[in-house]
């Protein structure tokens, strides 16, 4: 009895951690750039600043809903690690978001090929073609600090994440807040 009692926290433990692993290894990598010759390391202070005050782009979404929670998430993010969000006035950085979409397509073909058999007859043939397409939407978050002074980027993270339809409020704001989240602990370099 105590055996199977141990044997079976053992495999529950092992699973747990394997879990947690796997979890880790979900998150989609963070690219980041920056300009090595500007001090990001002095600021303390940044303002979150509407993206169409900084850039020109044709691809700034119109999403008030997702605006907002990236919003909400970058400087509960900023925050945590220590940073006072300001007015852009005050601010030592500007920081702003932005998010594109693309409609991408993978196609994957399985099993096409020539088949032998060991009939003298039968000859080679062509076996059959699985063809696999599928279309997804990609989404990408990308998160800009700017010096305020010349409206110049000096640093920019982004991630690229498969977009599902149908998740709830909840877990749509989680998925914003551990993106952010991600993107944000590569600030600084």
């Amino acid at each position: 009895m105590r055996y199977t009692v141990r044997r079976a926290r053992t495999v529950v433990v092992a699973l747990a951690l394997a879990l947690a692993a796997s979890a880790c290894s979900l998150m989609p990598r963070v690219d980041t750039d920056y300009n090595p010759d500007y001090e990001l390391r002095a600021a303390r202070s940044i303002a979150i600043v509407d993206p169409r005050t900084v850039s020109n782009s044709p691809a700034i979404a119109s999403d008030d809903l997702l605006h907002n929670r990236i919003r909400r998430s970058l400087a509960a993010a900023l925050e945590a690690r220590g940073y006072r969000i300001v007015a852009p006035e005050q601010a030592e950085l500007l920081a702003s978001f932005l998010v594109t979409t693309e409609n991408r397509t993978r196609i994957r073909d399985y099993n096409v090929g020539w088949s032998y058999t060991r009939c003298w007859r039968c000859g080679p043939f062509v076996t059959g073609a699985d063809i696999d397409v599928e279309e997804y939407t990609e989404g990408t978050l990308f998160i800009d600090f700017i010096d305020p002074a010349s409206r110049q980027l000096q640093w920019r993270g982004s991630i690229t994440r498969r977009l599902v339809e149908g998740r709830s409020v909840a877990e749509r704001e989680r998925i914003v807040d551990e993106t952010v989240a991600a993107i944000v602990a590569r600030f600084p370099p």
